[in-house]
């Protein structure tokens, strides 16, 4: 009488840490015959974080990702032929100890449930891309010279890289360059960018679009003078301009004279959605809505180039950085004027048929500071939004009624940049 179907054999399991990011393993393992399989890990043997599966083979590897320094990391494998399945015992690798000069961050309030991951990068006494968990802690790295202006990181749509937005100095804005590193940390490749500045957004098919300060052509009466251009850069290297503020912008009678940056563009935006860019820019006071596909200015919102009305003694808009369309409006990190004396967040509902818009909320910190650079907002799904005061160096996550619920904050001369929420770290 036969006996039971045997079961894949799972051997030769093992972890290493990355040498240049020892958050991160690796685990590998072989089966007798060809399965695919995933690895369950966790800070117990009760697990709880998942890799996803890998493809059909006898040899197979994943990493662990979202585990802190320091760490003694528990992880099975498990396997299955499309039939039966099988699994190890449990396994245990330790994460490393993280590097000196890595900053440190204080936690206030209990782990959010809003989000799982931010990524995070700093500026200061060292520049440093951070990937934190809800509890404030690295679990991921890396150590960035100290180069022109780190400005954006993301974790990449495929989750195998990270990429950044690193703007040459502002004498030398020439030298900007796109950066991409692997999560494993063993590659890195850049690309000599001239003149990209403050911003990028990546598409779904991995293009990187970036703002690209642009000297005024020849015959413009604003010799001297710089405005922006939306570039993108595709996976194989075609660069193609989208949009070009010297054609799209009439900048006469806006009393803007000078050698400086006519627009400023220091946030963008892409919304797939709406095949369309949203592009924010400090000197005009003005957010614009981009066809891709043409490349035309559909509107502007607040400043000098305002398409939409506003009700009578609404405070203006002033030095706006970062912001985030949301349900029928936008949240917009408002820094205003030094004479002000503090930045605060706006909501504004935008009525794009009338074009008309009205202020619904704003959040001023208790008590209130003025952040002279960058600044971020994010508005999660239950209505709670996080505010990044980036030049203090602080995130807080707040309740609808201005409550805080969650702070994190870097040590001191330590700035924060633009922050990317993630819920997983993984490509499902």
């Amino acid at each position: 009488m036969p006996g039971p179907p045997l079961v894949p054999d799972v051997t030769d399991v093992a972890a290493e840490l990355s040498p240049d990011v020892v958050t991160v393993a690796r685990v590998s393992w072989s089966t007798d015959t060809e399965t695919t399989g995933y690895v369950s890990f966790g800070e117990t043997d009760a697990y709880g974080l998942t890799t996803p599966i890998s493809d059909l083979g006898t040899d197979h590897q994943q990493l662990l990702l979202g585990m802190p320094a320091d760490t003694v990391v528990h992880y099975q494998v498990h396997v299955s032929d499309g039939t039966l399945q099988g699994a190890s015992d449990d396994h245990t690798v330790t994460t490393g100890s993280l590097p000196s000069g890595m900053p440190t961050m204080t936690v206030t309030g209990d782990p959010p449930t809003q989000w799982a991951y931010q990524v995070i990068p700093t500026q200061g006494t060292t520049y440093v891309v951070l990937i934190v968990d809800n509890q404030g802690r690295t679990v991921w790295y890396d150590q960035l010279p100290a180069k022109g202006n780190l400005m954006r990181a993301l974790i990449t749509h495929d989750r195998q890289h990270m990429v950044y937005c690193l703007a040459g100095p502002q004498d030398a804005l020439e030298d900007g360059q796109i950066e991409w590193v692997s999560l494993w940390g063993d590659e890195r490749i850049t690309v000599d960018f001239p003149n990209i500045d403050h911003d990028m957004a990546e598409l779904p098919d991995g293009t990187i679009a970036s703002i690209v300060s642009t000297a005024a052509p020849d015959g413009s009466p604003y010799a001297g003078a710089t405005a922006d251009r939306i570039v993108e850069l595709a996976p194989d290297g075609t660069q193609t301009d989208v949009w070009n503020a010297w054609e799209q912008l009439d900048f006469a009678g806006l009393g803007l004279e000078g050698a400086h940056s006519l627009t400023h563009g220091n946030a963008l935006d892409y919304v797939p959605s709406e095949d369309a860019y949203y592009l924010s820019t400090k000197e005009l006071g003005t957010i614009f809505k981009i066809d891709r596909s043409t490349g035309q200015t559909l509107w502007g919102l607040n400043g000098m180039l305002n398409d939409f009305s506003f009700p009578k003694g609404t405070e203006l808009i002033q030095l706006q950085h970062q912001f985030e369309l949301v349900d029928g409006g936008i949240l917009i990190f408002d820094n205003g004027p030094q004479s002000r004396g503090y930045s605060r967040v706006v909501e504004l509902s935008l009525d794009t048929t009338a074009m008309a818009a009205d202020q619904v909320w704003e959040y001023i910190r208790d008590p209130s500071i003025y952040v002279f650079a960058k600044g971020d907002v994010h508005r999660f799904d239950d209505g709670t939004t996080q505010v990044v005061w980036s030049s203090s160096g602080e995130i807080q996550d707040v309740n609808p009624d201005g409550s805080v619920y969650w702070q994190l904050d870097a040590e001191l001369g330590q700035a924060i940049t633009f922050v990317q929420v993630v819920d997983d770290l993984y490509a499902r």
